[in-house]
């Protein structure tokens, strides 16, 4: 309750990537942090679900911005999950091997198109994605089978076209990916939740630094904060993720999507009151130094 009070707050963040932040700004990306990687921990999609409405909100940053740095913070709440996951045997390495290389092809991609499109039309465009995921989650709860073991052509270029999506969805949504891959494993190809949720993180690890490093070409990264939003998520992220191999399948399913609902009504809402402009970032920057 403490990190979501804390970091819900309306703070002022420094409109240079390189400039310092306040000690009380510090706290509240900790606490931030902390929220992002209990959520990348608990449903496996790297934290970029909880830290884009943060960063917009609370700190002020435009879309784009929120995004690029999100995506500079999920390779390290990946790693810190993944740990743990791994711990249990609840990662698809074969699927994983395939699927991160391949998301780089596309991630980049994903990044410029993000800087192309409008602050109003990204954040809705994010809001859609979410919704139309967890209403088919919500509809019927995938049950797990044994397709996802299977081996030949077919899962190869299954994995390989996940990959691409997943590049695409993780450049340009400024998340991990995990919004594509955790329901594509687990509706698609049978995979248990947990076991999706630990792959997805695996994937992680590589598209989302590439996704970064695009933004940060187009001034998008806040690098003041990616540290202490790091830290926080250090934190979070493991407990989430323990927690998460305790849970039935089927319960899980349900949580991953009611989570990614709230997220998508939150998100949609919020779009009313962002600008039009592709950036945007001459005017959320005057409102900070305001």
């Amino acid at each position: 309750m403490s990190c979501a009070w804390s970091a819900g707050r309306s703070i002022r963040v420094s409109p240079s990537p390189n400039r310092s932040v306040s000690s009380r700004d510090r706290l509240r990306a900790l606490l931030a942090g902390c929220l992002a990687g209990l959520a990348g921990g608990l449903f496996g999609v790297g934290g970029g679900l909880v830290m884009i409405p943060i960063l917009t909100g609370s700190f002020k940053l435009t879309q784009h911005e929120a995004h690029g740095t999100s995506l500079a913070v999920i390779g390290i709440t990946a790693l810190v999950s993944l740990i743990v996951y791994a711990m249990y045997s609840n990662v698809g390495w074969i699927t994983a091997a395939i699927v991160a290389p391949t998301s780089l092809i596309t991630a980049r991609l994903g990044a410029r198109l993000a800087t192309k499109t409008s602050q109003r039309d990204l954040a809705r465009a994010f809001a859609v994605a979410l919704a139309v995921v967890a209403l088919r989650l919500l509809w019927k709860t995938p049950e797990p089978n044994g397709w996802h073991m299977s081996s030949g052509a077919m899962r190869l270029g299954f994995d390989i076209l996940l990959g691409l999506g997943v590049g695409i969805v993780s450049g340009y949504m400024g998340v991990g990916g995990g919004i594509l891959m955790v329901p594509a494993l687990t509706l698609l190809m049978g995979v248990p939740q947990q076991i999706a949720q630990g792959t997805s993180l695996a994937v992680m690890l590589v598209a989302a630094p590439a996704g970064a490093i695009e933004h940060s070409r187009h001034d998008n990264v806040l690098w003041g904060l990616v540290p202490l939003l790091a830290v926080g998520a250090v934190v979070g992220g493991p407990l989430a993720a323990w927690s998460v191999q305790q849970i039935p399948h089927a319960i899980l399913a349900k949580a991953f999507a009611v989570f990614l609902l709230a997220n998508a009504v939150q998100t949609w809402l919020r779009a009313y009151r962002l600008p039009r402009s592709r950036s945007g970032r001459r005017t959320a920057r005057a409102r900070v130094g305001s």
